[in-house]
């Protein structure tokens, strides 16, 4: 029967004649390591739950989580800004080392990458503002100029302020416990950490496939592009190098790859054809 010859067959893993390693096994480890090495701690995110701190515009990516943090003097308080259910913010109690903001002090970014302008979202589905009396409040379901903040970034540290008039946010609460945006200085108090769970990505390379090439083939790649008929150099003075590589590598590196290849190009084509 044919299940007998399935049965006949000794189990066991793979075994290759070249050797005892099991290739599979091997492969994983690799993958492992170099997730190890890839991967860098963060002492401050871990001692706040897994949130880093935002040091940059840039890094501003709407969709993500944020928290206010109150910055202070040491630069960190574990104490963040905190939503209440009557519309209003207060600052909230200090987090234990090693714990995350609280949902009230959560926070879902809004922004749009060509705008440095932001607006957020509370866990009660509003979104901050700013009221006449330079109170923050979370009152609206829609965005407005009330409803948009800057962040400004300068020397490590980070201040909030609104759009509609140019106050910044306070963490000093009021004698009833509810934050302002009424400072016409970014002082001591107003220093502020934004703080996220996402994952922070790396670097963007904005050029083109073709800049990204090594330097012979960058310049390949071009010659394909504009190319309409072959270039005969036989018995031709040339007035440059085509051997050249480090100035097609020095192009890439300030911008002006697409330039100088292009001048290239036109020196190296016949009077006809250029």
């Amino acid at each position: 029967m044919p299940g007998a010859d399935y049965n006949a067959v000794k189990g066991g893993g793979l075994k290759l004649k070249a050797g005892k390693k099991n290739l599979f096994k091997a492969g994983k480890e690799k993958k492992k390591k170099n997730k190890e090495v890839g991967e860098k701690t963060d002492p401050d995110a871990m001692e706040n739950g897994g949130f880093r701190k935002i040091t940059d515009e840039f890094d501003m990516k709407g969709g993500i989580n944020v928290a206010i943090e109150v910055a202070g003097g040491n630069g960190s308080s574990r104490t963040y800004i905190a939503a209440m259910d009557n519309g209003k913010f207060t600052v909230g109690f200090p987090h234990p080392e090693g714990e995350g903001p609280n949902p009230e002090e959560i926070f879902a970014l809004v922004k749009t990458p060509d705008d440095a302008k932001i607006s957020l979202k509370t866990g009660f589905g509003r979104y901050v503002g700013v009221d006449s009396e330079f109170q923050l409040v979370a009152f609206s379901e829609a965005i407005g100029v009330r409803e948009q903040f800057l962040l400004v970034f300068q020397d490590g540290k980070t201040a909030m302020q609104s759009v509609a008039s140019p106050l910044f946010l306070s963490t000093v609460p009021s004698k009833e416990g509810y934050v302002y945006v009424a400072s016409k200085t970014a002082t001591e108090n107003e220093m502020v950490n934004i703080r996220t769970d996402a994952v922070k990505e790396g670097p963007v390379d904005w050029r083109s496939a073709e800049d990204r090439k090594n330097a012979r083939e960058c310049e390949t790649a071009y010659v394909k592009m504009y190319q309409h008929s072959k270039v005969d150099l036989k018995g031709r003075h040339i007035a440059i190098d085509v051997k050249d590589r480090k100035g097609v590598k020095k192009a890439q590196s300030d911008g002006s790859a697409h330039e100088l290849l292009l001048n290239r190009r036109m020196k190296m084509k016949s009077d006809r054809y250029c």
